[in-house]
């Protein structure tokens, strides 16, 4: 397959990440989708579900909160894993990659959003003005797409020109401010497995959650077995839950 194949198919493969929130909340911008798609188009799937269970666990604290824009997954997801693959590291190295390059893709956003984006929204004020409704609709379709199509291109650009063209971007990044992400990078998985933990912290889950760390620590009973059975447990007591509900009065309180 030829370098400009490649970066079509890298490009749409950036898009498709980056319109996840275009209908709704599809989660399909995670590195565990991203890193598997990009590993199928360069051709070698297994690896690309590899990179993307290890950058799934380094992003798994990335989200928003308020202003905040988090490092762009989409961007670090396809460019670790196209080095891990075509370059043939390991796959550890696509953590070291794919962290400063998804915090340069998220300036790039920043940009966007603070200079660009907003002149669409003055647009749709004037356009509101005059009740033309079509035209606004017109006007934030292509705001929207079209900031998705410029992170592809710069993803896909990045792709295309080598991973030594990014390296040099990256040589010209301050040592403190590339300490800094190798820190924030550490701290990541560990704010994700908090936020989670505190969805869980009931005192009805709570005893749940205590049996699957002790069934894996201690009994070594696999992840996906404690999934398993933790969607038998769930099942058990949504039919149960349906049953009691079945047998209420209508006319009791």
């Amino acid at each position: 397959m030829n370098l400009t194949l490649q970066t079509l198919l890298i490009f749409a493969v950036a898009f498709f990440g980056y319109m996840h929130s275009y209908v709704g909340s599809t989660m399909w911008n995670r590195p565990i989708v991203v890193s598997t798609l990009v590993g199928a188009v360069l051709g070698d799937l297994p690896t690309g579900c590899k990179v993307g269970a290890m950058l799934e666990l380094a992003f798994l604290g990335a989200v928003p909160i308020g202003a905040s824009n988090p490092p762009d997954m989409v961007s670090g997801a396809v460019i670790g894993t196209a080095y891990v693959v075509l370059q043939n590291t390991d796959i550890e190295t696509a953590v070291a990659l794919a962290i400063p390059v998804a915090a340069l893709v998220a300036i790039f956003d920043n940009f966007l959003m603070m200079f660009v984006l907003p002149e669409a929204a003055h647009l749709c004020d004037r356009l509101a003005d005059k009740s033309d409704a079509d035209k606004i609709d017109v006007v934030v379709r292509v705001a929207s797409i079209g900031n998705k199509v410029a992170l592809a291109l710069v993803v896909a650009l990045g792709f295309y020109f080598g991973i030594p063209v990014i390296e040099k971007i990256l040589a010209s990044i301050p040592e403190f401010v590339i300490h800094a992400m190798d820190v924030v990078a550490g701290i990541l998985p560990a704010i994700g497995v908090a936020i989670l933990a505190r969805n869980m912290m009931s005192k009805e889950l709570m005893p749940w959650l205590m049996f699957g760390f002790l069934a894996t620590a201690y009994l070594d009973v696999p992840t996906f077995g404690i999934a398993l059975f933790g969607i038998g447990v769930a099942m058990l007591y949504f039919f149960k839950k349906e049953e009691v509900m079945e047998g209420v009065d209508d006319n009791e309180f």
